[in-house]
This record gives C-alpha cells, sequence and structure tokens, in this order.
C-alpha cells in the first residue's frame, strides 16, 4: 500500500513545539460560548457540556463552515473547556479566523465513557448497529447548531485526535452525506463499512511508531477506503509517536485539507454519495 511518510523536519518542530506548549494546559478559548447536550434513549439519559467558537466577525445573511471536533481521552470531564484543547489553539489566532472564519464545536465527553468502544488494540473496531449514547450527543449538538447559526450545509467537516479519531470514522460512517471532509487522527474504524465513505475526502494522520494506537488502525482503514475506489490522502509520521495531531494541526496541513473542499449540493440524507470539490482558499 502507497503512503505518504512524513519525516520530523526540523524548520517545523518549533512549530510544533509552539502548538504543543499552547495545548498543553485547557484554558478557556476567545470567542468560545458555553453549553450542554442532553439525549435519552429509553430509561437512559446522558447530558455532557460543549464549546461553541463562533466567527469573529459576521456580516447580515452571511454563512459559515463548522468544524466538529472529537476529543481524546485525556480530555475527558465536565469543565468544557478541555474539549477545546488542541483544536482551539490551532484555530483561534488572529491569521487563523481571519483565513477560516468558522464555527468550532466541540463536545466533551463523559470520564467514565467513551465515544465509541475500541475494543482490543490489536483489532479493528466494528461498527456498532446503533450510535454510542455520546455519539448521540454529538449529533444532537451539531443539529442544533445547525438550526440556531448560520452554517453552511456544503462546508461542515470532522476532525478528531486518538479516542476521538475512532468516534470520527464512527460518526462520518453515520452520516457520510453530512461532510465534506473527514480528518481521523491517530484513531480506528471498521473496514468492512469503509466504501461508506468512498464519496468524501478523508486525509488520515498517524505516527508509524505510535505505541497507543496502533498504526495498523489506520493503516486498515486507508487500504479499505482504496479497495472501495475512494480518494484518501494518508500522512504517516516517520518514526512518529501517538501526538500525530500536533503536525496535523498546523495551518497548511489538516487545517487547510478541510477547508479546500466543498460538499456538492445533493440533499442531506438522499444516500447517493454527493462527493465534494476543492475550492480555493480565501
Amino acid at each position: 500500500m502507497r503512503k505518504e511518510r512524513i519525516v520530523w523536519a526540523v524548520a517545523a518542530l518549533g512549530a510544533i513545539g509552539a502548538l504543543g506548549a499552547q495545548a498543553s494546559d485547557p484554558v478557556p478559548v476567545p470567542g468560545a460560548t458555553m453549553g450542554s447536550v442532553s439525549v435519552r434513549v429509553g430509561e437512559e439519559s446522558l447530558t455532557m457540556p460543549y464549546r461553541l467558537m463562533e466567527p469573529s466577525e459576521a456580516d447580515p445573511g452571511e454563512s459559515f463552515p463548522l468544524v466538529v471536533f472529537l476529543h481524546g481521552s485525556g480530555e475527558r470531564g465536565t469543565d468544557g473547556d478541555a474539549a477545546l484543547k488542541y483544536i482551539g489553539p490551532a484555530l483561534s489566532t488572529r491569521e487563523m479566523r481571519t483565513k477560516h472564519p468558522c464555527y468550532v464545536l466541540a463536545v466533551q465527553c463523559p470520564r467514565d465513557r467513551t465515544w465509541v468502544e475500541p475494543g482490543q488494540r490489536s483489532m479493528n473496531p466494528v461498527l456498532a448497529e446503533q450510535p454510542s449514547m455520546t455519539i448521540r450527543g454529538v449529533m444532537a449538538a451539531m443539529d442544533q447548531v445547525m438550526k440556531d447559526k448560520p452554517v453552511d450545509r456544503h462546508r461542515i467537516y470532522l476532525t478528531g485526535l486518538s479516542l476521538g479519531g475512532y468516534g470520527a470514522w464512527d460518526l462520518a460512517m453515520r452520516r457520510p452525506d453530512l461532510f465534506a471532509a473527514v480528518v481521523p487522527i491517530c484513531g480506528g474504524g471498521d473496514p468492512t463499512k469503509a466504501s461508506l465513505l468512498k464519496d468524501v475526502p478523508i486525509q488520515v494522520w498517524h505516527g508509524s511508531l505510535d505505541s497507543s494506537v496502533p498504526v495498523a488502525r489506520s493503516r486498515d482503514m486507508v487500504q479499505a477506503l482504496k479497495d472501495a475506489g475512494a480518494q484518501v490522502d494518508y500522512r504517516e509520521i516517520e518514526d512518529g509517536g501517538h501526538e500525530a495531531w500536533l503536525p496535523a494541526y498546523l495551518p497548511e496541513a489538516a487545517i487547510a485539507f478541510m477547508f479546500r473542499h466543498v460538499r456538492d449540493a445533493t440533499p442531506q440524507g438522499s444516500g447517493t454519495g454527493g462527493g465534494a470539490t476543492p475550492r480555493n482558499d480565501r
């Protein structure tokens, strides 16, 4: 299987380190509003906090992209701010808010839950028939934001890291007609369901020496996507460990990849795939 191998260049390490330093402690992101979402299935109910970053300026009638972010296991809890720990610093700078004005939704998973049940590290996960309560919460929050805010329905993006990488694969497979681009980072999905995403632009990141989530989880998904005829951009970081999100969330990497794509005007839920087309950055 052909893949692009990325070497940690000396010139990039300073920027990566700066991003890591910014994100070392979860702090409130300027412009992020607080909220919560509640879901119920039968007798089970769950309430989760979320943070929503909004465009700093908006003209009447203007619509904006929505970036849905699923955090990793270390950011679980109830404070809300930790949900933006890694995507917040990447998209909240003046430069990025000017170049890519958007909404950023980050729901926080409870400490005793997961987005999906990854199962054994040596095996690929299986897409459950029904979404988890936490993924239901993310979908409910997304639907509410799309209802209440001027979201451009052709520019909805999904990304997640580690545990959230697993969640991103899961959520993307459940709503393949919704997302203009998906970027799972050091996670894993169900290769037997990869064909559901054959029309979705996907960029995958993983470190070749990841000791937390085996790189085979991403390799298997990428191969399954290619076997299904999908166009997938695989970025494997040579000798890289688990924190593949640090280079991934640099401005000209995964973020640029997402914002290059616009979903075709296919009715949501039609099941026809629709696809997405590249666009020129602002």
